[in-house]
């Protein structure tokens, strides 16, 4: 079977927008400090203080309309165990990320092309990887970006377990499918973005929702806490040089 070029096209168009679900800062090595001086509100201070269980193993889900990331990650240990999948025009795509100390592996599931069998892990060279927090690979300890977005709220108010506000998406790189390209085409709206934000009885972040137009994103957290038993697949081999380009990295 052959893929049609303009299905082709469609599927990996969404999939360089779904890429970015796969986390969107420069991985520091923990949450953000809020903001000292008076204009920091204190419900702004009480939500980035709920990222603090993000320090230690969790997992996460991203949902948005092109698709979903999806795994667990040890930023301790420098672990992450995710999966991004896309579909578009009847035809999807599964990409399946190990990071492990440092590197990251690679696997693709679902276009009936070479590579894209679901048979092999391919290596990915760190040095190649141009777009930060792509699939996660350089994102090890926030992959879903919510640091930086937490960082770029504003007006925050908080009722019960419930923060809702607004964020300046010109503050953050990525969050889900907007890139800086299309935070640009937002225009000013995107420097007020809206956002509901959920804690749980012990004030740990468990829901982040951005209604960007078109398209809100949902990041929801769990099993914080948890550890990955993840390792390096045997036998991978080096990511094809025309790869990195299909996939946005």
């Amino acid at each position: 079977m052959r893929v049609r070029p303009a299905l082709f096209a469609a599927v990996v168009s969404a999939l360089v927008a779904v890429v970015a679900l796969a986390g969107c800062t420069s991985g520091g090595s923990g949450p953000p400090r809020p903001t000292t001086g008076p204009s920091v509100a204190p419900s702004q201070s009480e939500l980035a203080r709920s990222l603090r269980a993000l320090s230690g193993g969790y997992k996460f889900k991203v949902v948005a309309k092109e698709g979903t990331y999806t795994g667990g990650i040890d930023p301790v240990a420098g672990l992450l165990d995710a999966t991004v999948s896309v579909s578009s025009d009847g035809a999807s795509l599964k990409i399946d990320t190990i990071g492990v100390g440092g590197s990251a592996y690679i696997r693709l599931t679902g276009l009936p092309m070479p590579g894209f069998d679901g048979a092999t892990w391919y290596r990915v060279d760190p040095a190649r990887v141009t777009r930060p927090g792509s699939l996660g690979l350089s994102a090890i300890k926030d992959p879903t970006g919510v640091q930086a977005l937490v960082a770029a709220t504003r007006d925050v108010r908080r009722e019960d377990r419930a923060f809702t506000g607004t964020v300046d998406l010109t503050r953050v790189t990525t969050w889900g499918p907007v890139n800086i390209p299309q935070v640009i085409q937002l225009g000013e709206v995107a420097t007020r973005m809206p956002f509901e934000a959920t804690v749980d009885e012990q004030d740990r972040l468990v829901a982040m929702k951005v209604e960007i137009p078109d398209n809100p994103v949902t990041a929801t957290y769990s099993d914080f806490g948890s550890t990955l038993t993840t390792t390096a697949p045997s036998g991978a081999t080096p990511l094809p040089d025309h790869l990195y380009g299909m996939l946005g990295l």
